[in-house]
Parts: structure tokens; C-alpha cells; sequence
């Protein structure tokens, strides 16, 4: 089996991935949504019998509240929970620069009050593996050659496709703008503090229409890459088992994808075939382009979003996805809600660009693909 689910993480992400016999399945966990998704994640763990409480792998795709904040709940109270990681992948400070590692236990120069800090905070204290898998480097995609790939217990093959160290050297001045604001020193010791580095966004383009939206038109608009730093340091990969594989994109730049996903080996037509393609910043118009769309042969789009904060999907993303990613091409949304339900319109789906559209049952329930 390989299956991938996208729990119900408000305007996060927090995705279960569980692979190989499905009487007892291996799982990886990428990202964790906000601190309020920590209840039901933690429901969800234990949900499962106590001796199957086991990760192989947990991903902290980068520093954002939406993808890290319950991460710190959950590496907490992992011990009560029975929950074993077999390794944690997540760069901190300390990897922002070329050749960065994972400090020895011992030096207590790697506590701080960002959420990012207070991560590696726990990872430390808690004594957890981080970065084993890179032996304590930081996680990044070289600018020439194959990209990076490490292959888990029972076969799950996992390639790095973001961030590059460029995108690594611009997040820096940001983290430690960040922590003068806290009026610590990056990786100083001290109490605990809200701030963080977050998430800012321009302000959303108008999306009101009238009627069904115009996919063509939509698709047409000119793309603009995301600006954000936190996101372009996003960990990207690529997942494959069995011949199956999920492109998980965190809030990686579409460029860095682009490139990366020419840098494999492409199919027949030019395209990389792939199964399931999470996009990649909850579907914003600045991280789904055209070109990343024609760049993959993919029957299955998923969207990770209730939209809360910037009314994620925007049309735009979603259309380029209906125009460029071939014929009977499937949507899944893991929330149904105002900025994604006008594509449940049977006259859009049985237009010029035929496609499907799911939604979840309810508000709790998320959504999954068995691949």
C-alpha cells in the first residue's frame, strides 16, 4: 500500500503517509499545521495501538506557524504518547549556512524563542535523531548533479527537490531580524516567547465573480513567483514506492521545483510521471505555475487549506492545474469551502478541460489517496 493523507490542518499542512503492508503499515508524518491541529493530530496517534505508535520519519518542512506549530506540541508529548521517530529531518539555525550541523548535545548555544529555535530546543533536549539521514547536515538541493535522496526501512524512497542554499542564505538576515525583535542573539539561551518568524502575504488579487470562473482565462494570467523567504526554504520531496510516487511540495518555489524536477529522469513526452502532486503553498498563485503543471504527467492534485488565512486556493493556481494537467485530471481538497467549492460545477467539469473535484465529508475528516 501507499497512501497519502492530508488531515485537517485549519490553513496548514500535516500529512500522514503510511506505506507497505497494510496489516501494519510504515508511516511518515510531514509537517504538523497549527499549534490549535495539535488535539486532533494527537487523537489521531491515538487512534492507533500502542506498539504501533512508530515513524519512520518526521518532516518539519520549514519555519512557517502553519506547518510547524504543532510540531512543537507534538515532539513534547511524544513520550506520553508512545510515539518513537526514527528520525526527525528539519533545518534549524545551524543549517543555514554552507556546511551548518547538527551542534553536539552538550553546547546549550542552540536554544531561542522563535518557534523555529524552540524546534531545535526540543530536538535537542529530548535527545532526538535530527538530520541523521544527512548526518546532522542541513537538508538543501546542490546547484549541479543528482539531487539528494535517502531510502527508508521497507523501500520508501524519498528525493530532495528545495530548498537550494540560496534560498537557505536569504531566509538568514530574516531569522535573525526575527530574533533581535525577541532581543536574543540567533541560538541564544533564553525563556520561551511567542514571536516568531511567520508568514506574510501580499494582499490577495480580487477573486469575486459572478458565475462560474473563466478556467482559460484564469489559467492565463501572468505568473508571479512567490517572494516569501520562510517558503522558499520549504524541504520539498519526492516519494516513491512500488512505482508509485507523491510529489509533496510544503510552500516550495515553483522555479526550484522546476528545476529540480527536470534534473530526474522524465518519462514518455517529455514529463515526469508522477500520481499524486500535493501543491505546493496550499495552492497560491504564486507557487503553481504553467510550466511546473507541464512539467509532470499527473492524474491527482491535492489542496491543503481551509483557507482561513489567505483565502487559499486561489482560482488562478487551480485553473493552471485544470488547463495544463491533462484530460480527467482529479482535485482533492482536504476542507470544502468558499474558495474551493465553485469547482464542484458539473458544467465546469465537463467543460473543455474535463476534470473531478473531491471534497471531504466534514470538516474533521481531511482527506486521503491510496495510490
Amino acid at each position: 500500500m501507499f497512501r497519502l493523507e492530508l488531515l485537517p490542518a485549519e490553513y496548514g499542512d500535516a500529512l500522514w503517509i503510511e506505506y507497505g503492508d497494510a496489516r501494519s503499515p510504515r508511516r511518515v508524518l510531514i509537517d504538523c499545521g497549527t499549534q490549535m491541529v495539535y488535539d486532533r493530530l494527537k487523537q489521531r496517534i491515538a487512534a492507533l495501538p500502542a506498539r504501533n505508535r512508530r515513524f519512520e520519519l518526521f518532516v518539519v518542512t520549514h519555519v512557517d506557524l502553519d506547518h510547524i506549530g504543532g510540531a512543537l506540541a507534538l515532539l513534547r508529548a511524544h513520550r506520553d504518547l508512545g510515539v518513537e521517530f526514527r528520525d526527525v529531518w528539519f533545518n534549524g539555525y545551524v543549517h543555514l549556512k554552507p556546511g551548518g550541523r547538527v551542534p553536539p548535545r552538550e553546547d546549550p548555544d542552540v536554544l531561542g524563542p522563535l518557534q523555529g529555535e524552540e524546534l531545535t530546543e526540543t530536538i535537542v533536549n529530548l535527545e532526538l535523531p535530527w538530520n541523521r539521514a544527512f548526518d546532522g547536515g542541513a537538508l538543501v538541493v546542490p546547484e549541479n548533479g543528482a539531487l539528494p535522496s535517502r531510502t527508508l526501512e521497507s523501500g520508501l524512497k524519498l528525493t530532495l527537490l528545495s530548498p537550494l542554499q540560496k534560498q537557505l542564505d536569504r531566509l538568514e538576515p530574516v531569522w535573525e531580524k526575527a530574533c533581535k525583535k525577541a532581543k536574543i542573539a540567533p541560538g541564544g539561551t533564553t525563556s520561551a516567547d511567542d514571536d516568531s518568524l511567520g508568514e506574510v502575504e501580499d494582499q490577495a488579487e480580487e477573486d469575486d465573480q459572478l458565475g462560474d470562473p473563466s478556467v482559460a482565462a484564469l489559467a492565463a494570467t501572468a505568473f508571479k513567483p512567490d517572494p516569501a523567504k520562510p517558503n522558499g526554504s520549504s524541504i520539498a520531496l519526492l516519494a516513491e514506492f512500488e512505482r508509485k510516487r507523491m510529489l509533496l511540495a510544503a510552500d516550495a518555489y515553483a522555479p526550484v521545483l522546476l528545476d529540480s524536477l527536470r534534473r530526474l529522469p522524465q518519462d514518455a513526452g517529455g514529463k515526469l510521471k508522477i500520481d499524486a502532486f500535493k501543491l505546493s503553498h496550499h495552492g497560491s498563485r504564486k507557487n503553481t505555475s504553467a510550466d511546473l503543471v507541464r512539467a509532470v504527467a499527473c492524474p491527482h492534485y491535492l489542496v491543503s487549506t481551509n483557507g482561513k488565512q489567505f483565502k487559499h486556493p486561489d482560482l488562478e493556481a487551480t485553473a493552471r492545474v485544470i488547463r495544463h494537467g491533462g484530460p480527467g485530471v482529479t482535485l482533492s481538497f482536504n476542507y470544502r469551502t468558499e474558495f474551493n467549492d465553485m469547482w464542484e460545477s458539473s458544467r465546469l467539469q465537463r467543460g473543455d478541460h474535463p476534470y473531478a473535484a473531491r471534497y471531504p465529508s466534514g470538516d474533521e475528516s481531511g482527506i486521503a489517496l491510496e495510490l
